[in-house]
């Protein structure tokens, strides 16, 4: 039977299952929450007031309910008296289990975990019921009282920003058994603080935060807001556990709050309290710092070594104190400071040779001076496993046939007693693409291994121990081998990087959000088996489709590739991608400057090249409340030959099309501007010109964007629509391929433009993506008909074609 009734015998099931909503299983008092909207604010977030709501309404797409549909269709099937009969099967069985294993404690213990965890996985099955259900989502039945309790939260919150003389009231609409709430909401003028004053009877406590005012969050004139009061506590109190206040506590921080003088105004007390048994707050300072880097054993003494003041202990000392001393932030006659104890935490735990570390602090009792408040550090690391090895197994897939992959990893630490890890890998796989000289799927062979060994600190001609130290410095050399075995050619790649890689983080409790990678050695080797049995046929294929430039036919020539490179990344989100944040990535390289500088290898009549390069990427992700997000992307791209040569190494160019660009073109596809491939074809006997979408193009300039809609279906699986738009050209002018270069007049015409959805299964450790992408405009159309979207065809996602296109992926595309 044709394929198209299936999938609209579908179709419209879905839309039946989905197109109601169902309130007949409701009882006579009951109505169905079906949407509680908030409106007339000005300032105020709308999102904010929707996490106050007691009562979330059953979620609506395209005027229906399908999550509710789906929960009563599950509970057709819920039955909770079997699974209570069950539970007591399993109970029974259990003990009977029991009495048979007699005194054997540990098969008593074992048979008891195997049976609580199945009584527990019923038990959850019982109280959330079974898959559907689950997947749904049950009735919101209105409550009234719910409703009160979410008005008074609005009306606590109002305050709390500042808006004590807000209005705020609801409206509820029936249609039927179904609800409608409107929240209406009216600011009103809000109160700003008019004076604030401090009283603080320590005078020590007082010159700290007379020094850290700037930092203050509150000042005169801004909104009253009680969060922000309660971010200024937070403040005042790591300012003065900075500063050598050890004992002191967030209690002592009060605010009083006066709004009695009209005129909208707050006058703000901030008072710190003395403690009650002392006239003020004693200030600490560290007497000693002790190290100890590994495990306590009875009945043996460590051996000490004082390093600049700090005394290392250990039964072998295994790690430099150099090293250790350069991570420690933390010396005697320092005042105690929290952060600096935290500092020194991160930079232990990010060198990888310890499991783990903690600092604790002692009072040092002088009974000759009881004035003296001194304080002893004790720093215990507890070192990791020497080695460490990985191994993955999984599967490849970029555009036609999965393949198999394996990789294989081995670390080493600390392998100079310096904190250094150096790094093996192995790694092999297989993968079908589409051939570079036809239509065909071929078979990918790619084989690599690398080493790479990394140091804690910057390795420079004149020392560089104390460069960057608060960035987490190292320096990294990298060599890789990589053999990929095509159908067309036999390529090998060798590889030399030596890097300095530096991180800054806003506070040393959070991660990175800044991170740099300067290069200033990278060397590559790559090599071109051309005595394939299809070397010269691909020759030939490659001759064909450059049509006037050497860029594809030069870039598979043996070439010495030699850059300066420098990567700088801006990421306020988390793996996730749950934050309101954004990225900012730029990538510079310049390369062949060493044949500038007089260097210039003659390594077998290898090509070289002199270029410069730039890349700026932007990705800004906005959450919207409720598991939705809007996100967008642009990327952006400039690559060009210097010193009057006149070519890129291929893998420098820019691509458009794929899984991480325009969606609905194939990998590498798509442009350059509006030129297009073509080939002869014979159609009923006769040769007719036809576009071809066999070769890769690459361009020298790029420019791409994408806007995508996230939002939760059910449980662990995500949606998504999305627009794409993007394409690469070429800098100069090129006779043979007009409309391939970059001209300021034309180029916004040239733009391609895709779009579809996507479904992302969200499993925790991965999220497994699929986008199904069509093309809506297409610059190079040979017929003038650039709006294409009416070719589209559903099922064309699950057929070879040039119209739309189905991309499998791990992570999100951005």
């Amino acid at each position: 039977m044709n394929p198209r009734f299936y999938i609209f015998t579908l179709l419209i099931t879905i839309f039946s299952f989905a197109g109601c909503i169902p309130t007949r299983h409701l009882a006579e008092d009951e109505e169905l929450l079906v949407s509680m909207k908030t409106k007339g604010l000005e300032h105020i977030e709308p999102m904010s007031i929707a996490s106050l709501y007691q009562q979330q309404p059953n979620r609506m797409v395209l005027w229906s309910t399908p999550y509710l549909s789906l929960y009563y269709f599950g509970k057709r099937f819920y039955n909770p008296e079997k699974i209570d009969q069950r539970i007591t099967k399993l109970a029974n069985k259990r003990e009977t289990r029991i009495k048979e294993a007699g005194t054997d404690t540990l098969k008593i213990r074992k048979i008891q975990n195997r049976f609580e965890q199945r009584i527990e996985r019923q038990q959850n099955k019982k109280e959330e019921g079974n898959f559907f259900m689950q997947l749904g989502e049950p009735p919101s039945i209105y409550d009234s009282t719910l409703m009160e309790a979410t008005m008074n939260q609005i009306e606590f919150y109002m305050d709390g920003r500042g808006y004590f003389n807000h209005e705020s009231e609801y409206s509820k609409e029936e249609r039927g058994k179904k609800v409608y709430i409107t929240i209406q909401v009216k600011e009103n003028t809000p109160y700003r603080y008019s004076h604030i004053n401090y009283a603080i009877p320590d005078t020590a406590v007082l010159r700290v935060l007379q020094r850290t005012s700037v930092r203050s969050l509150i000042k005169t004139g801004d909104l009253y807001d009680d969060q922000v009061l309660t971010e200024e506590r937070d403040r005042m109190y790591n300012s003065l556990r900075n500063n050598g206040f050890y004992e002191f506590a967030k209690a002592y921080i009060r605010f009083e709050v006066d709004t009695s003088f009209g005129g909208n105004t707050v006058r703000l007390d901030v008072i710190v309290d003395n403690p009650e048994d002392a006239p003020g707050h004693k200030l600490y300072t560290l007497e000693n710092v002790y190290f100890k880097t590994d495990n306590d054993r009875f009945g043996r003494t460590r051996d000490t070594i004082t390093y600049n003041n700090i005394n290392f202990l250990s039964y072998n000392h295994k790690y430099s104190p150099r090293i250790l001393d350069l991570k420690t932030n933390i010396a005697p006659g320092q005042p105690y400071s929290q952060i600096r104890t935290t500092i020194t935490q991160r930079r232990l735990s990010e060198l990888d040779v310890f499991q783990f570390n903690n600092i604790t602090y002692s009072k040092v009792e002088t009974p000759s001076d009881t004035s003296a408040n001194k304080l002893n550090a004790f720093i215990n690391a507890v070192p990791t496993k020497r080695f460490q090895e990985t191994a993955e197994l999984g599967l490849n897939y970029s555009e036609r046939v999965p393949g198999p992959f394996t990789s294989l990893r081995l670390r080493a630490r600390n392998v100079f007693g310096g904190a250094e890890n150096l790094d093996f890998g192995l790694r092999g796989g297989y993968e079908g693409q589409v051939s570079l000289d036809s239509r065909q799927t071929v078979i990918i062979r790619e084989l690599g291994a690398d080493v790479a060994l990394s140091f804690p600190t910057f390795l420079l001609p004149f020392g560089g121990g104390k460069v960057l130290s608060d960035n987490n410095p190292r320096t990294r050399i990298y060599a890789g081998y990589t053999d990929v075995d095509r159908d067309e050619y036999h390529r090998t790649n060798y590889d030399l990087v030596y890097s300095y890689i530096w991180q800054k983080s806003r506070t040393p409790a959070q991660p990175p959000y800044l991170q740099y990678i300067f290069s200033p050695i990278n060397l590559q080797i790559a090599r071109v088996d051309t005595a394939g049995k299809n070397f010269q046929r691909f020759r030939e294929y490659l001759e064909r489709f450059s049509q006037g430039s050497r860029s594809l036919i030069e870039s598979f020539r043996p070439a010495f590739i030699s850059t300066i490179s420098f990567n700088a990344t801006y990421n306020t989100n988390d793996f996730t991608q749950t934050r309101d944040a954004r990225l900012f990535r730029l990538q510079l390289e310049v390369g062949g400057l060493s044949q500038r500088l007089g260097f210039n290898p003659k390594l077998g009549g290898l090509n070289t090249f002199q270029f410069v390069k730039v890349n700026p990427d932007y990705r800004r992700y906005i959450p919207l409340g409720g598991k939705r997000f809007f996100v967008y992307r642009l990327n952006m791209g400039v690559g060009n030959p210097l010193f009057k040569t006149e070519l890129l190494p291929y893998d420098k160019y820019f691509f458009a099309g794929g899984g991480s660009s325009v969606r609905a073109w194939l990998v590498r596809r798509l442009g350059p501007g509006s030129y297009a491939t073509t080939s002869i074809d014979t159609v009923n006997g006769a040769p007719v010109v036809v576009r071809d979408f066999t070769p890769e193009q690459p361009g020298e300039v790029l420019i791409e964007g994408s806007m995508e809609y996230r939002f939760n279906m059910f449980s662990f699986l995500n949606g998504a629509v999305f627009v794409d738009a993007g394409n690469v050209w070429f800098l100069r002018e090129n006779p043979e391929r007009p409309g391939a270069d970059f001209a300021l007049d034309r180029f916004y015409k040239e733009f391609a433009v895709g779009t579809g959805f996507g479904l992302r299964f969200d499993l925790s450790v991965l999220i497994l993506r699929f986008d199904f992408a069509t093309k809506v405009y297409d610059p190079a159309a040979l017929d003038g008909n650039n709006f294409i979207i009416s070719n589209f065809r559903f099922w064309d996602f699950f057929s070879r074609n040039n119209q739309s296109n189905l991309t499998i992926g791990i992570g999100y595309p951005f």
